[in-house]
């Protein structure tokens, strides 16, 4: 098949993994304990064929163990304690059993309990010692629940107070009360590894009892005891120090207090899924810059921990009423990354100009989305995002529609030709959606088959760089990235799968020769660089029609589903790259002009809606949590 470079006569009209987190000041929160009691992913279910073997396994080892106690048996005690622990771990790792043992009210907790009491009934009966000592052994076992039970009671009050409202970085916190924060190792998985302390000391009571020595016993479970006591000594210090700490409301008071000191004037605005923190660390760099004072709002607590390092103040504030009664009076620019629930919490304030950026311009859908309609403005790259708001026809006035251009993409590289030597080509496709469209994402179709491709050719270097939700709603996309990644591996140098902060998709768009992407903003982002660039047709439309379709691919060499025609289009790239010209006109009508900058036509575009949000009400009206 021969790559199509046709095109129509007239031409109609990113997504960086996130960050690890950033040293910074902030109120954090206690870890969250993602504990085995709690009830899993439903969509989980089914994924293992052996989750309900191992499930009836726990039941039946778990009833053994009862049985084995009353009865007196040490020996298979024993074996079944080890069993135990061992289907334990297994099933921390299944969400489906976790949420069905859980519901079935025989989660982790309940298993501690059994397991305990089964011990406590062994080192009673059976007849291994004096009653004396038997009676005391049993005690100690009983004191090995008591004490556990007890810690985590502590750890309740202590993790609700370290759970602060609002947590914040770059704002000076100094001389405050804060909530003392546990260490994650006294609070992660909580439940789970209070369990497998516990067993060391009924392991030591089983042995003991199958050896006839009381001392094993007395040794072993005394040492988890004093283990267990500093466990508890721990937790009540904290607990005490908390109680001396500012209460929610101060704490919420005086950080407002503190941010009207700063006088915020805009505000990026951030809610979404741990996974789309990108989205706003896309746009640090740009807030950095503006001359208004800023302020960074997240709604969610992982995406502060995700969020990149900044000098911009930052505020995590989770819960709804505590961020709708967080009065920040002077703000009057809002810019918002993404078309979220949560956004309705700001949305509803008066006298505030709320804008919409996004995440990047691109041709899917969510570039054209009729909720825009509740923003006073939408800020679009270039003539492209106007005229796809046009053309989607969902109810957006041409007036509201501004172009600023990508002030991000300053530091991306412009293409000074072909190299003589390897070629490097970045595929960086996006990932499958919420919407089944077959069409979303070439991961699924295409990508093994491309990456197969382009790593037998000696002549090429490989960077693959999936989209951070590639794989978390299609369990075929997740299956089709782990085949590339493996292809990737089995190649070897200088291939290589880029995850993580480092190096950045805009990176990676530096050290690319060539892009193969999707239909998404990563095309509109890396026409900055006027490198040549390949997009799969994945729909069932014509080339010609194709382009036409998705102006952003109109400037792109056309890949067919199956990467038969790769090695066509490398060989016209080396050969006279014949769209150079074509990207050279596309970028203008996708990012707008180079004179003035896009930071400099984006400063004057947040200059102008902050004038005309005064103009319109120059005493901004603070709502109540309750009014709207």
């Amino acid at each position: 098949m021969t790559p199509s470079t046709d095109r129509p006569a007239t031409r109609p009209g990113s997504a960086a993994a996130a960050p690890k987190p950033a040293a910074s000041q902030q109120l954090t929160s206690a870890v969250a304990d993602r504990a085995e009691d709690s009830v899993g992913r439903p969509s989980a279910r089914g994924e293992h064929s052996w989750s309900a073997y191992l499930g009836l396994g726990c039941i039946a080892v778990y009833a053994a163990l009862g049985v084995t106690g009353i009865l007196s048996v040490s020996t298979p005690f024993l074996a079944l304690l080890l069993a135990s622990q061992v289907l334990d771990v297994l099933i921390v790792s299944d969400d489906n059993v976790r949420a069905v043992l859980a519901r079935g009210q025989f989660g982790i907790a309940t298993r501690s309990v059994v397991r305990e009491l089964a011990a406590a009934v062994l080192v009673l009966t059976d007849d291994w010692a004096g009653h004396g000592t038997r009676v005391a052994a049993a005690l100690c076992v009983l004191g090995l629940a008591g004490l556990r039970l007890l810690y985590q009671l502590l750890l309740v009050p202590v993790r609700r107070r370290a759970a602060v409202p609002i947590e914040t970085r770059n704002i000076d916190l100094g001389g405050l009360r804060l909530p003392p924060v546990p260490h994650p190792l006294l609070v992660t998985r909580l439940s789970e590894r209070t369990h497998a302390v516990t067993l060391v000391g009924l392991l030591g009571a089983a042995i003991g009892v199958v050896a006839n020595v009381p001392a094993v016993v007395f040794a072993i479970v005394g040492l988890v005891l004093l283990v267990e006591l500093a466990g508890v000594g721990i937790a009540g210090w904290l607990l005490l120090i908390g109680s001396r700490a500012l209460s929610r409301e101060e704490l919420l008071d005086v950080v407002q207090a503190r941010v009207a000191a700063l006088r915020p004037e805009v505000m990026l605005y951030h809610s979404g899924d741990p996974e789309a923190t990108y989205q706003a660390n896309m746009w640090l760099s740009t807030m950095e810059q503006l001359p208004r004072s800023c302020v960074i709002v997240l709604r969610e607590r992982l995406s502060m921990q995700l969020l990149a390092p900044t000098t911009v103040p930052v505020l995590c504030i989770p819960q709804p009423v505590d961020f709708m009664t967080f009065p920040m009076r002077d703000v009057r620019v809002a810019l918002y990354t993404a078309n979220v629930g949560k956004t309705i919490h700001m949305l509803r304030e008066p006298g505030v100009h709320h804008v919409f950026i996004g995440h990047g311009d691109s041709d899917k859908t969510a570039s054209s989305n009729p909720f825009s309609k509740v923003y006073t403005e939408i800020w679009v790259a270039g003539a492209a995002g106007r005229d796809r708001y046009r053309r989607a026809n969902v109810g957006i006035h041409d007036d509201d529609i501004f172009e600023v251009g990508r002030p991000q993409l300053a530091g991306i590289q412009t293409f000074t030709g072909i190299p003589d030597g390897a070629l490097t080509v970045l595929y960086a496709p996006t990932w499958e959606g919420w919407t089944n469209d077959p069409a979303h994402t070439s991961v699924t179709r295409t990508g093994p088959a491309l990456v197969e491709r382009l790593v037998a050719r000696p002549d090429v270097r490989v960077l693959y760089k999936p989209h951070p939700l590639t794989g978390s709603v299609s369990p075929a996309a997740a299956r089709s990235d782990e085949r590339i990644r493996a292809t990737i591996a089995r190649a070897g140098a200088p291939h290589q799968v880029v995850v993580g902060s480092e190096p950045s998709l805009y990176d990676c768009f530096n050290l690319a020769d060539m892009l193969v992407g999707d239909i998404s903003s990563v095309l509109s982002d890396f026409i900055a660089s006027q490198k040549p660039y390949v997009v799969t047709n994945l729909t069932a439309l014509p080339d010609g029609d194709f382009r036409a379709a998705f102006p952003s691919a109109s400037a792109a060499y056309l890949l067919d589903p199956d990467a038969t025609s790769i090695g066509a289009i490398l060989d016209q790239v080396r050969s006279g790259d014949p769209l150079a010209g074509d990207r050279h006109e596309l970028k203008f009508y996708l990012l707008g002009p180079d004179e003035p900058d896009a930071l400099t036509r984006f400063i004057a575009a947040v200059d102008a809606a902050y004038d005309r949000a005064v103009a319109l009400c120059p005493e901004r009206p603070l709502l109540s949590a309750a009014g709207a």
